[in-house]
């Protein structure tokens, strides 16, 4: 009799344990064809991405779904900034806040929540007018909430520093703390191409031509086809150029 129990709980552990390993492998390539989305800059299939990803949130109503829709939001605005599709770019960050919302309204202490939060105001910005005023300290603060949950999440240390980058020096933007902020985070996760492209990016508004190549390079080693590092990468060899000229 406690053979045949014992035998039981181990079939059922072992299903069990089947069972998860298959929906983290759905879960993983889920996200691996996002990011491919994401990176070839594939707006129809981000935004029928998004749709599915919005009537799962939906249904779920919990705070991961709304995090997943958030973050295919601004996936897609990426993907729109890189076409420069405008009202697409805008639309998506303004959807992508009101998932981001709703996530830090189900789970207020999620970091990720808040730093979602935090980057789709921020690119909701330069399509709203008055946006400085109206999102920017708002996009701060999340960042550092998103810091404060969990010190060692390192996106929220690329939100802070693309606030940093953003932010006029007058009301406390500094391009020297972005770089700061950007280091830490790639001392917490040194396999990030996101870091190192918005790191590349503050060289380049510094003036400092080689640096900038060297990070957006490695960014693009980590991540060769990621849509949005080539569009800085020639941004990069478009001032050098002009530069030398």
């Amino acid at each position: 009799m406690t053979d045949n129990i014992s035998a039981l709980l181990l079939g059922l552990g072992t299903l069990l344990f089947g069972m998860a390993l298959s929906v983290a492998s759905a879960n993983a390539s889920n996200r691996a064809d996002d990011i491919k989305a994401r990176d070839a800059g594939d707006t129809q299939t981000l935004q029928q991405m998004i749709t599915a990803a919005r009537t799962e949130a939906q249904q779920a109503n919990t705070a991961a779904a709304y995090e997943k829709l958030a973050q295919l939001q601004s996936w897609l605005y990426e993907a729109a900034h890189c076409h420069q599709n405008d009202e697409l770019a805008k639309q998506s960050a303004q959807d992508g806040i009101a998932a981001a919302e709703k996530a830090v309204a189900l789970d207020p202490t999620s970091s990720e929540a808040h730093r979602l939060h935090s980057e789709l105001l921020g690119e909701a910005i330069p399509y709203t007018t008055l946006g400085g005023p109206r999102f920017g300290p708002t996009s701060t603060h999340e960042a550092d909430k998103a810091i404060e949950l969990d010190s060692k999440n390192p996106h929220a240390y690329i939100a802070r520093a693309i606030d940093y980058m953003y932010t006029p020096a007058m009301f406390g933007g500094s391009n020297e703390k972005a770089a700061e902020f950007l280091k830490k985070a790639l001392a917490l996760d040194p396999t990030s191409d996101t870091a190192h492209l918005w790191l590349a990016q503050v060289y380049l508004a510094e003036g400092k031509h080689d640096e900038a190549l060297l990070e957006i390079n490695e960014a693009l080693r980590i991540d060769p086809e990621r849509g949005f590092s080539k569009f800085v990468l020639s941004q990069i060899n478009g001032r050098r150029q002009a530069a030398i000229l």
